[in-house]
């Protein structure tokens, strides 16, 4: 596999779209290629068939919803982008005609502004694939869970354009096998009819619930497996919240003869969580989370395990652009950061895990754009205070069902499982086992064997953690009934 930013095969890129169709995303994408060491280039095609009411909804979307500009959606002039003199591999981006040997893209099956646009009025994170003929070079599944509309759910998918053709170009897997299709989707390469997408459909809209903490009592300590009391359908035992706050992000640990819980303690009227702990024993919590550790930023997802003897903590510290190690001085009241293992960065929920002779560390990754739940990250080190290096793959993965981590990694039979966050529908809105079947400083890849939704014995609409340890399981979810708060 090659590395990031060495010339590939296709080192002058030639974006091929229709005069006047230039928007700012298309400028984003060509900062991308210049920073992954190419020269892309513009060459002029013609219009395909416009999507009926398209701009003019863009237009009253952003209006109703503003936000800082320029909008990626938006009509851009070329900035100074070269144009193509006949050489360099071509790319069709949406709005342009397809014509000639050329690598396309396709949304659920469909190409253009007229495919994204359908896949989108149908619900769910799209599959996008980048392709050569009937050859798919890289594929992903971009989360919507940001969009509040049909133009930011559009913004939200070209962004994740960036790192699809940087890996389509540099990095091509014409043997790594696509997501299945959702059903009633097209088959690849299917026409889209020139009148589609009229946009009469009602825009994209989320629904914010509450989210509640739940536990259950395991009946044979220490012989858990992960997620089956949840597939089966058993009762869970929720933990209460004080109301003004909510628990998050349940983790448990198991040490000096105690069990503890920790979990994200966020309070509705200053938006801003802390990590708080609460001592467990056989008839459930003794008394209430307390707050053990508190920082100028939000915390949140308390990723706490032992190592050297001592306790350790790697809360999420992406509001403050860190992955900080913190120790705990003493166990579990106070908590003292020892260092800083990534900086300049934004990556969540970052999860560590000793293996194959190595730590491995798992996080999402966010580059300004789009969700922050789609692109998994992967570095490693010998040593868990580092230096830590990024694979050279990174975004290993853009999978809505598939990157965000969602509790601590385990082990069994030497095989390796990863839970993650299932955010093809909604954020959170369901839990993924996945098999790590590759996992070295080159390569990667995983296949998530068993999804978990919620059911009767978890009556909300999303599930966002699962965690196990001394005989005990925890959850976390959204639960209704949905609360409002004041906030000062």
């Amino acid at each position: 596999m090659q590395p990031a930013g060495e010339p590939g095969p296709y080192p002058a890129p030639v974006l091929c779209l229709p005069r006047g169709g230039l928007r700012h995303w298309h400028l984003r994408l060509a900062e991308g290629l210049r920073a992954a060491g190419m020269r892309p280039r513009l060459a002029w095609t013609e219009a395909e068939p416009a999507p009926a009411g398209m701009e003019t909804l863009f237009a009253l979307e952003r209006l109703l919803q503003p936000r800082p500009g320029p909008r990626p959606s938006e009509r851009a002039t070329a900035a100074g982008l070269p144009e193509a003199d006949g050489s360099g591999v071509r790319i069709v981006l949406p709005g342009a005609a397809e014509g000639g040997a050329a690598l396309g893209i396709l949304f659920d099956g469909r190409p253009g502004e007229a495919g994204l646009l359908q896949a989108l009025l149908r619900g769910g994170a799209p599959l996008v694939e980048i392709v050569d003929g009937d050859t798919v070079l890289a594929h992903g599944r971009p989360s919507l869970e940001a969009a509040a509309n049909l133009c930011e759910a559009y913004e939200t998918v070209t962004a994740r354009l960036v790192p699809l053709i940087v890996s389509a170009l540099l990095r091509p897997a014409p043997s790594a096998p696509a997501p299945p299709a959702r059903p009633g989707t097209p088959t690849r390469r299917a026409r889209p009819a020139a009148a589609g997408a009229d946009g009469s459909a009602a825009p994209l809209s989320s629904l914010l619930l509450r989210p509640a903490l739940a536990h259950r009592l395991a009946l044979q300590p220490g012989r858990h497996s992960l997620g089956q009391r949840l597939a089966r359908g058993e009762p869970w035992r929720v933990l209460p919240d004080p109301g003004h706050r909510f628990y998050a992000d349940p983790f448990l640990f198991h040490g000096q003869g105690q069990t503890h819980l920790f979990v994200e303690d966020l309070d509705h009227r200053t938006g801003k969580g802390v990590i708080s702990a609460v001592a467990f024993g056989p008839d459930g919590p003794r008394g209430t989370p307390r707050p053990v550790l508190e920082e100028s930023f939000h915390l949140s997802y308390p990723f706490v395990f032992e190592h050297g003897g001592t306790v350790w903590m790697i809360p999420e510290t992406s509001q403050n652009r860190t992955v900080s190690l913190y120790r705990a001085d003493p166990y579990p009241h106070r908590w003292i950061r020892e260092r800083d293992l990534l900086t300049d960065i934004v990556a969540s929920d970052a999860t560590l895990i000793r293996f194959a002779g190595r730590w491995w560390m798992f996080a999402t990754l966010h580059d300004g754009a789009g969700a922050h739940s789609d692109m998994l990250g992967l570095f490693f080190a010998d040593d868990l205070f580092g230096p830590w290096r990024p694979h050279p793959a990174n975004p290993l993965l853009i999978d809505a069902g598939g990157a965000r981590p969602a509790g601590a990694m385990l082990v069994r039979g030497g095989r390796l499982w990863r839970p993650v966050q299932d955010c093809t529908r909604l954020y959170g809105g369901a839990l993924g086992l996945a098999e790590v079947t590759t996992l070295t400083e080159t390569a990667f890849a995983q296949s998530v064997r068993t999804r978990l939704a919620p059911g009767p014995a978890w009556p909300g609409r999303r599930l966002h953690t699962l965690n196990a340890a001394a005989g005990l399981e925890v959850i976390d979810g959204s639960a209704a009934p949905l609360r409002l708060f004041h906030r000062p």
